[in-house]
C-alpha cells in the first residue's frame, strides 16, 4: 500500500505578532523612501482615495498605519481649521518620520501615537477611516476592518488604498512566491498571500472599488449605514 504524504505544515504568518511587524518597519524606516518607489504605485491611486474619502473641515480621520506620514499632510489640509487627523502605526521609528513631515509643513492637527489598531478606545469614533498600504500588513485583516467599522460613526466613510501580486503574471509569481514572501517582508511587509480586495468582498462589507494597472492596485470606498 502506498503510504500518503502528510499534508504540509501551514506557514506561520509572522504579520499576527505585533512585535515583529513594528521590529521590522523600524528597521527598513531609515530607507523606506528608497524601496517605495520600486513598487511604481501610479500617483492617481493616492489622488483617488484620498478624494474617496470625502473629508470636510471638522472631520475625525484615523489613518491607519499612517507610516511616514506621507497623506497626512493633505488629509490635515482637507479637514482643517477645526477637524482633527489621527494618525497610528506600530513603528516608532516610521512615527518620527511622520513627525518630521509634519513640522516641515507646519502642520498642527494631527496627532500622531504610537499604537495598535485593536487597542484604540472602543468609545472613541471616526468621520473618516483610512488604510492606506496597511491592511495587507494586518496578520488578520478580517479582525482589522471589523474594527475599523465598530470606530466608525453612522455614514462614516471607510477606504483602503492596497494592492496584490499582478493576475495577469501568477504564472510567474507562483514558482517565486519563496523570494518575493522575503522581498516584502524585509522591506513593506505586505502580505504576498492576501489579496485585500478579497477580505473586503469577504468581509460582507459593501463597498465600491476601482482597479489600477492591471487589477493589481484598488481603492475601495464603503459608507457604514
Amino acid at each position: 500500500m502506498h503510504q500518503s504524504m502528510p499534508a504540509a505544515k501551514p506557514r506561520a504568518n509572522l504579520r499576527k505578532d505585533p512585535r515583529w511587524v513594528e521590529a521590522r518597519f523600524d528597521r527598513i524606516a531609515p530607507w523606506y523612501s528608497v524601496v517605495e518607489p520600486l513598487f511604481f504605485v501610479p500617483s492617481i491611486t493616492r489622488r483617488e482615495a484620498l478624494r474617496s474619502l470625502h473629508c470636510a473641515s471638522g472631520d475625525r480621520v484615523l489613518s491607519v498605519g499612517c507610516g511616514s506620514g506621507r497623506s497626512l499632510v493633505q488629509l490635515a489640509g482637507a479637514v482643517a481649521p477645526e477637524g482633527i487627523v489621527h494618525g497610528i502605526d506600530l513603528s516608532k521609528r516610521m512615527l518620527q518620520r511622520a513627525h518630521a513631515r509634519l513640522k516641515r509643513n507646519h502642520i498642527a492637527n494631527v496627532k500622531l501615537e504610537h499604537l495598535n489598531l485593536f487597542d484604540v478606545d472602543p468609545e472613541t469614533r471616526y468621520d473618516r477611516i483610512y488604510f492606506e498600504f496597511s491592511l495587507s500588513s494586518f496578520g488578520d485583516p478580517q479582525a482589522a476592518i471589523q474594527k475599523a467599522r465598530e470606530l466608525l460613526e453612522p455614514e462614516g466613510v471607510l477606504v483602503v488604498l492596497d494592492g496584490r501580486l499582478p493576475p495577469r503574471f501568477r504564472w510567474l509569481t507562483k514558482p517565486a512566491m519563496p523570494a518575493i514572501r522575503w522581498l516584502l517582508e524585509n522591506t513593506v511587509l505586505g502580505d504576498p498571500d492576501m489579496d485585500a480586495a478579497w477580505e473586503l468582498e469577504r468581509s460582507g462589507m459593501p463597498c465600491r472599488v476601482k482597479w489600477f494597472r492591471g487589477k493589481t492596485y484598488f481603492v475601495a470606498c464603503s459608507t457604514e449605514p
